[in-house]
């Protein structure tokens, strides 16, 4: 309990003192999986002082639900892949998702046949499916740390008012905006009509994004004419940064947009991208400087694990000296724990 107190502290602190950080992902897992684990060892007690079969199968409860839940999530991963797959064409970037069920099979596969091939006896067998086994529940441990709290981010409410909201590219078909940044750019201007309300003074629009190499036009400029045609919003409400080709460069060249834009004036902003890509844009603004949180658009949910698997890995990368270091000490403890059995 005392160690589960402390945890929530220790978030609470640096949740309020920054809420773009990757570490923050990290001990708010930890933090919930103490929760779960003091939840589990206060209701056994109470439940065995009430009746003995009623304990006994609360811990029947328990012990099938390992299993289930690794076996649906498995089944969860191939079919949401065989969706995504028929939906958005075959391609590797759309099987991200379908590789986490993939590993755990492989790990729950490779378990039970050393098992019964009597390999178990065998320590540096053993060794060696010990080391695989921490690095992967390593990556499953981080995944859940960052779902959990790129949920908690998604939910968290904004209570400034902005002078600016920034829209982020995703991509054009041709020189038309597709359904996945029209999600973004319809968020935006949602956002615009709401703080005008509030405000009396409606905050600049930020179109932020580049021209790709298979693009018409630049992914700002398509932004910037479907709200002035849809919408019918002054084009001089709206701020074009047509020069970024990732999410980093949008963060940097729409804050040297804005602060030419501002002058000598402090300002506050928003900026928008679906709701999977949302975290680690957020830290994206965070690094540039940016005095701006994040408010997500809706993605169809069937596109949103796969999506988020792939913002994961963007996450591992951005942090990647890290995880390296670990993946080098669990390396060498299992390196000298082999050598002792060599």
């Amino acid at each position: 309990m005392v160690l589960l107190v402390v945890f929530f502290i220790v978030f609470l602190i640096m949740y309020i003192q920054e809420k773009r950080r990757f570490a923050n992902a990290v001990v708010f897992g930890i933090f919930m999986m103490l929760l779960g684990m003091t939840l589990l060892s206060t209701t056994l007690p109470a439940i065995s002082s009430q009746s003995e079969i009623l304990s006994l199968i609360y811990l029947a409860f328990l012990v099938a639900l390992v299993p289930v839940a690794i076996f649906g999530m498995t089944i969860g991963t191939f079919f949401n892949s065989k969706i995504l797959l028929e939906k958005e064409g075959r391609r590797l970037s759309n099987l991200f998702f379908g590789l986490i069920g993939f590993g755990i099979s492989v790990m729950i596969i490779a378990f039970v046949f050393i098992v019964l091939s009597g390999q178990a006896a065998n320590d540096r067998i053993l060794l060696l499916y010990i080391w695989v086994a921490m690095l992967f529940g390593y990556g499953l441990f981080l995944y859940s740390c960052v779902v959990l709290y790129a949920t908690l981010y998604y939910f968290t409410p904004i209570f400034y008012k902005p002078d600016y909201i920034i829209a982020l590219g995703s991509g054009l078909i041709g020189d038309k905006v597709p359904p996945l940044l029209a999600s973004r750019v319809d968020k935006a201007v949602s956002l615009y009509y709401k703080y005008a309300a509030k405000k009396g003074v409606p905050p600049i629009l930020v179109m932020s994004g580049g021209q790709g190499s298979d693009e018409l036009v630049a992914e700002a400029t398509a932004m910037r004419d479907y709200i002035v045609e849809k919408y019918g919003i002054p084009s001089e409400h709206i701020l074009v940064e047509d020069q970024s080709v990732n999410t980093e460069q949008n963060m940097r060249f729409s804050k040297k947009i804005m602060d030419a834009h501002s002058g000598e004036r402090e300002y506050r902003s928003v900026f928008v991208t679906n709701e999977f890509h949302l975290f680690r844009a957020s830290l994206y603004a965070r690094k540039a400087g940016l005095d701006a949180e994040g408010v997500g658009s809706r993605t169809a949910f069937y596109y949103v694990p796969n999506a988020f698997t792939r913002e994961f890995i963007g996450l591992l990368e951005m942090n990647k000296k890290y995880h390296i270091i670990i993946f080098i000490l669990v390396t060498l403890m299992m390196a000298l724990l082999m050598r002792s059995y060599w």
